[in-house]
């Protein structure tokens, strides 16, 4: 069984790509939430904004200690989110995706509040299941990581500028379909994760570049690599 802390820390990561979910479901940017409070202070009081650069490192799991205000904030904009007056936004793509946007509910209906978002980050609540990490992601996430790992190592050791060498990792990748290739540039550039259906292709593109010019980088065979 694991540590409290262990536990602790899989509920706050846990807690990040749910919370990356909602956010991308909406159609929202980190910032779509502090724009909207700034639009409509009225509705949400500044001092209960969710800031941009918060909520990044919620996504991202590095509020270790988050205050209880954080939860709060959170609690306000999902009450928000499910009433159906959402203030009046001049701005044309906020008003969208405000108005698009929905709240994180439990089962019988009720909006989350504070006390819900608290629970989920120390992993004692789970978010509605279309919006829940599968394992999948969690693993793709981990390799993602692993791979631009990999890459800036490369890079480093060959001498070549960052955007020459992804040149070179997505010919050897071959024709890929356009999408492909972006997700791959983002990996590498951005550490966005890959799609659960792109990390083999990224892999073995990644590999052969590296097997060319640091190739004492790559793992040995049956050292911990995925198939």
């Amino acid at each position: 069984m694991q540590s409290l802390p262990h536990q602790l820390d899989a509920a706050r990561v846990q807690f990040g790509k749910f919370l990356r979910n909602w956010r991308k479901s909406n159609d929202w940017s980190v910032t779509t939430a502090q724009d909207w409070a700034k639009a409509c202070p009225a509705l949400i009081p500044w001092a209960m904004r969710v800031a941009g650069g918060q909520w990044g490192n919620l996504e991202n799991g590095k509020v270790m200690q988050p205050q209880p205000s954080t939860f709060i904030q959170l609690g306000v904009l999902n009450e928000c989110l499910a009433q159906q007056e959402r203030g009046t936004i001049r701005d044309k793509l906020l008003r969208e995706r405000v108005q698009q946007a929905r709240p994180v509910l439990h089962g019988d209906g009720r909006p989350w509040g504070a006390e819900d978002w608290f629970a989920c980050y120390i992993g004692k609540l789970e978010g509605p299941a279309d919006l829940w990490p599968r394992q999948e992601e969690i693993d793709a996430e981990a390799e993602t990581k692993r791979l631009r790992s990999l890459f800036d190592a490369a890079v480093e050791r060959s001498g070549l500028r960052p955007v020459s060498a992804a040149m070179q990792v997505l010919r050897l990748a071959g024709d890929l379909p356009m999408e492909q290739v972006v997700a791959i540039e983002n990996a590498l550039f951005a550490g966005e994760r890959l799609p659960t259906s792109t990390v083999a292709t990224a892999r073995m593109a990644l590999h052969s570049w590296v097997a060319e010019v640091a190739g004492d980088l790559l793992p040995a065979a049956g050292d911990g690599e995925q198939s």
